[in-house]
């Protein structure tokens, strides 16, 4: 009887045993199928998960995660092969099918979209290159984060640019007492002395700025332009920031703030209050990094170890600044000189007497930029709207003659390669005016970024490194010849016809610059309004666009696109006319 009872006991827990196993089967069953399920498409898993056509792009980011965390269980359990086709349909099927990837090309900055191209790179390599589970995983909560970072800027969770907080500084208790429009004023003030640093200045703007928001909460518009007018001309442009920023950082983020000045003084003229303030705010959290950079501190004010003495940071400033002003004008030169070497042949007086009126104009531009230098600053115009305005102005008149020059070369280039009475005429169209247009355009090439590099160079000529501003100077002299005895001499070498066309092309590439870089000089000096719409907004910040003059307004977007229509149609134009010239003189030889 002992025995039965206790065999009875034992029946019991196995039968609740079961009954328990039993019970956390059936509880489990939906997660265990849910967890196994493996949507290998975006749209699999929206309609699974009955994701609107509304869904954010950290909904995305959530199927994305889990069909990531999938791959690292393929690749646990030793299939590669599995592992890397999820990876291509969470790249393929869900960042492109949902349309975050053409919403980061268009919303954020190019960087963005190559970090996460990078990453998912970095995920297909540590599977190839058998890294191990734990290392692969690594790699994929790093592509996780960074999608999550663009998901929650897309979806507005948080803004592109983190608004830093400003809190009192020493500029803070003289701004109370009186407004100082300048840097010359405040730092006299306030007793500062040569050994300012950039966050000196930063903080003499952030009050500056914070002084403009007031004006506009009190409805003074025009108190509220006059302020952030102040911190352009009266502190970032006379204390050097500009050019060092420009130097030490890149042009483009030199443009992208001052573009960014521009977008709050629209503000002032039809704009709203919290607008106004947020365009402000994102100016000033500009100015604060860009300064913490030149300084080489962080937020914090502690050193990053990047800083540089002050005469390596001029010399880099100096260098930079004549390389990239330079660069343009020894591109026009260079290449005139080229084609005009091209029409003269081996004829040496002839090659001179072409020659000379470039060299001329040239020169007559390096001179007259020392001239407009000194009237701007004897007239007490330099570093003003007057300055932008007489650069704006220039360079649109460099872009006619640039694309009449460009039109002038490609109508020559096929008639001058197939015969010889045509060359005779482009010597001839040469002597009678076209020489003068070529000279013109020369001058007007250099004495744009002449005037520019000697007004740069002024606030840096008045510090305490002026050896590493000549020495800055002239390595870039250096460089810059080296550049045009490239263009000089390699080109020539270049079958006819193409050279003459690729120099026709790069004319219209300058002019269509040269536009944009003139129109947002008007826009700096006031002639016209800024406007940003989010169809150009997404135009990225860097070097090579800085170059082309593209930026992200309507003002230069718009007349640059009519600009490159009328130059591809010119150009359609005037290759079908020359088809048309080889097809005769190809008849004349048979008859």
């Amino acid at each position: 009887m002992q025995k039965a009872r206790i065999w009875t006991k034992k029946l019991d827990v196995t039968r609740m045993g079961l009954a328990l196993l039993l019970i956390l089967v059936l509880f489990a069953r939906p997660c265990i199928t849910w967890a196994d399920t493996y949507y290998g498409s975006w749209n699999e898993y929206a309609s699974a998960n009955k994701l609107t056509s509304k869904y954010t792009y950290n909904q995305v980011v959530d199927g994305m995660e889990k069909a990531m965390t999938a791959a690292v269980e393929s690749y646990q359990a030793g299939d590669s092969e599995k592992a890397l086709s999820q990876i291509a349909d969470v790249k393929n099927s869900y960042w492109s099918g949902s349309g975050f990837k053409i919403e980061i090309q268009k919303q954020l900055p190019s960087a963005s979209k190559k970090t996460l191209e990078t990453d998912f790179s970095e995920c297909n390599r540590a599977i190839k290159e058998g890294k191990t589970v734990d290392e692969f995983s690594t790699v994929k909560d790093t592509l996780i984060a960074d999608l999550r970072l663009s998901a929650n800027k897309l979806d507005g969770v948080e803004t592109e640019m983190e608004i830093s907080e400003e809190g009192e500084s020493e500029a803070t208790k003289y701004y109370k007492e009186q407004y100082y429009a300048t840097w010359e004023d405040y730092s006299k003030a306030a007793g500062i002395g040569s050994d300012w640093t950039w966050n000196d200045v930063a903080d003499a703007m952030t009050e500056v700025f914070r002084i403009a928001k007031q004006k506009y909460e009190e409805n003074d518009l025009q108190g509220a332009y006059n302020c952030v007018n102040d911190g352009y001309y009266g502190f970032y442009e006379t204390t050097g920031f500009e050019r060092n920023a420009m130097g030490y950082i890149s042009g483009a983020r030199k443009s992208e703030v001052e573009l960014q000045f521009s977008a709050c003084k629209s503000e002032t003229k039809g704009g709203s209050k919290e607008e106004f303030v947020k365009q402000v705010d994102i100016l000033r959290t500009m100015i604060r990094t860009d300064a913490n950079k030149l300084d080489g501190v962080d937020d914090n004010g502690e050193s990053t170890g990047t800083s540089r003495s002050a005469g390596v940071a001029t010399f880099i400033a100096c260098f930079t600044i004549l390389l990239r002003e330079g660069f343009e004008a020894i591109l026009v030169v260079g290449a005139i000189i080229a084609y005009l070497v091209k029409i003269a042949g081996e004829d040496m007086e002839n090659r001179k007497r072409l020659l000379r009126p470039v060299y001329t104009g040239a020169i007559l531009g390096v001179l007259l930029s020392f001239l407009s230098a000194w009237l701007l600053n004897l007239l007490k115009l330099a570093n003003s709207a007057s300055q932008e305005v007489i650069e704006g102005v220039t360079a649109l008149i460099a872009v006619v003659v640039l694309f009449w020059v460009s039109n002038w070369m490609v109508s020559k280039s096929e008639s001058k390669a197939w015969d010889a009475y045509i060359k005779k005429k482009v010597g001839k169209a040469s002597e009678k005016g076209s020489s003068f247009a070529l000279a013109f355009t020369a001058f007007l090439a250099v004495y744009r970024e002449g005037a520019e590099v000697i007004l740069f160079y002024q606030p840096l000529l008045n510090g305490k490194n002026t050896n590493m501003v000549w020495i800055g100077f002239a390595v870039g002299c250096v460089c810059l010849v080296f550049v045009y005895l490239a263009i000089r001499y390699l080109s020539v070498r270049l079958p006819l016809k193409p050279f003459f066309l690729a120099t026709s092309i790069l004319m219209s590439i300058m002019a269509i610059a040269f536009l944009g870089g003139g129109i947002k000089e008007l826009i700096e000096g006031d002639v016209l309004s800024m406007h940003s719409p989010a169809w150009v907004s997404w135009i990225p910040s860097n070097s090579v666009l800085e170059v082309l003059g593209i930026y992200p307004c309507v003002e230069t977007v718009i007349p640059q696109l009519i600009l490159l229509a009328i130059t591809v149609v010119t150009f359609v134009y005037w290759v079908r006319k020359n088809q048309a010239i080889v097809r005769e003189n190809a008849a004349q030889e048979e008859a």
